[in-house]
């Protein structure tokens, strides 16, 4: 701790001290006359007040590892107490699960991306032939439409007395329209049915057998409207209106074609929402693959030592199995050791961050400064308001943590200012004083003090160079005595 002036009671104990010695001394005087003192010239040196304690060794940075992984320990090379090199392997990790999800990852990745191509490749066929089908259906309809206008015109002015013919070869038509859509209503129903994840071929034959029996109808249908004819129509129209039959029934049975396949087909294009869909499938499945890499590469790197230090807890075992983010851990950096001393209020009003100090374990010193000033105070086990600083170790990494070293921090530190020894530093209630001895008597005077250390004081005025102060024990009695300086 900082020495303290010699204030209050105990300067007039140590005055009454002095008093009595020196009473019971006989006097000594000198050639010339007056008594002998030792005494110390004021002179120019350097001069740092200085607060000792002590305190335990820590480092300064102090990290814990946490599992980067869930996995079983396959081997950990530490223990508490355990010193440690940057890069060494601390922990290894059993990575057999994480190969084999790696493994199931890819192959997962592999299989989505190949089927969005597929089924994305075929829904393009089907896209093409659908356009096609939809072409063909407007093609077959203009066809028709051209047909009747050719049949209407000759028949025009057989109106009257076809009447009745027209109708019911209207309703044939008709009739071959209606089942024709109902085939292909159906062919539409069985293209779902091939397409549901169980396919129900029972049904489907049943439904193939429905729509023989619809052509086979289409078939008799016109069979009928082929044979009825004007009688009265020339040789010439009959072969013309017979011609044109013949090509409305081709007509329509590439129309008919030409709707079912639209149904068809148009089952089998995806919309874009479900490309995206698919894409997004490929995109969440390389997701997982990249994680699951990501935590392989985890689990093979283990843990390795990122800085010099010691181990403080080790907290798993060997075959032991973590969850991601248990503390497993802590290491302290031998880089950067520190003293953390207690000082009273007195003294850390006097410490400032970055001041020279010196550090000594068993003997060994080493130097240092502080680097770090608590802003909240802590009581102790006296009860008394102490103040935690921190003083940093420059090398000395080899040091065992929680060895107690003793610390010497130089506060105030000054150059080239006037000093006398403090053995002849004296206080009392008025301030600073000393003897010295002037123009051969002993004088008493006051000066203002700056540093007080151990071994001397500094002189901020009231003395001047070279003035010599009395090193002897003294007191006030003598004041004015003659007296001169020790020769040795």
């Amino acid at each position: 701790m900082n020495m303290l002036k010699r204030y209050g009671t105990a300067g007039l104990l140590a005055a009454c001290a002095v008093f009595i010695l020196s009473a019971c001394e006989e006097p000594v005087s000198a050639i010339g006359g007056g008594k002998e003192y030792e005494c110390a010239h004021v002179s120019k040196s350097n001069i740092a007040g200085i607060i000792e304690e002590s305190g335990d060794i820590a480092g300064n940075d102090e990290y814990t590892y946490y599992a980067a992984i869930s996995a079983p320990i396959s081997s950990i090379s530490i223990e508490k107490g355990d010193a440690v090199r940057i890069g060494d392997k601390l922990v290894v990790y059993d990575t057999s699960d994480y190969e084999h999800n790696m493994m199931q990852a890819e192959l997962q990745s592999r299989q989505s991306e190949d089927s969005a191509k597929g089924q994305i490749a075929k829904s393009n066929t089907y896209s093409a032939k659908y356009n096609k089908a939809v072409a063909d259906d407007m093609a077959y309809s203009v066809l028709y439409y051209i047909s009747r206008e050719n049949s209407n015109g000759i028949t025009e002015t057989q109106y009257t007395d076809n009447y009745q013919m027209q109708c019911e070869i209207d309703g044939l038509n008709k009739e071959i329209a209606q089942v024709s859509e109902e085939i292909t209503n159906l062919n539409g129903e069985m293209t779902k049915l091939l397409n549901e994840p169980v396919v129900n071929y029972e049904l489907i034959e049943s439904k193939e057998n429905e729509v023989a029996d619809k052509n086979n109808r289409i078939a008799e249908l016109r069979s009928r409207l082929a044979s009825i004819y004007p009688q009265s129509y020339t040789p010439e129209e009959n072969m013309m209106l017979n011609d044109i039959s013949n090509t409305m029934e081709d007509i329509t049975r590439n129309w008919t074609q030409a709707r079912t396949n639209i149904n068809a087909y148009e089952q089998g294009v995806l919309t874009s929402g479900q490309k995206d869909a698919l894409n997004d499938q490929v995109d969440i499945a390389k997701e997982n693959e990249e994680y699951q890499r990501e935590n392989l590469i985890k689990a093979q790197a283990g843990i390795d030592a990122t800085f010099d230090g010691i181990v403080t807890s080790c907290s798993v075992e060997e075959g032991a199995v973590v969850t991601k983010g248990t503390p497993l851990f802590t290491i302290v950096s031998t880089d950067d050791l520190k003293v953390t001393v207690m000082l009273s209020k007195y003294d850390v009003i006097n410490v400032k961050e970055g001041q020279r100090a010196e550090i000594d374990v068993a003997g060994t010193r080493y130097v240092g400064h502080v680097s770090k000033i608590s802003r909240i105070a802590t009581t102790d086990s006296s009860d008394k308001s102490k103040v935690a600083v921190d003083v940093k170790i420059e090398g000395g990494k080899d040091l065992i943590l929680g060895l107690e070293a003793d610390v010497t921090i130089y506060t105030d530190e000054k150059e080239n200012v006037m000093t006398i020894p403090y053995a002849a530093f004296y206080s009392d209630d008025d301030g600073d004083y000393c003897y010295l001895l002037n123009n051969g008597t002993v004088e008493k005077r006051y000066f203002e003090a700056g540093i007080v250390t151990n071994d001397s004081v500094e002189i901020i005025k009231g003395l001047n160079e070279g003035d010599a102060v009395i090193v002897d024990a003294i007191t006030d009695d003598r004041i004015g005595e003659k007296a001169v300086e020790a020769v040795y």
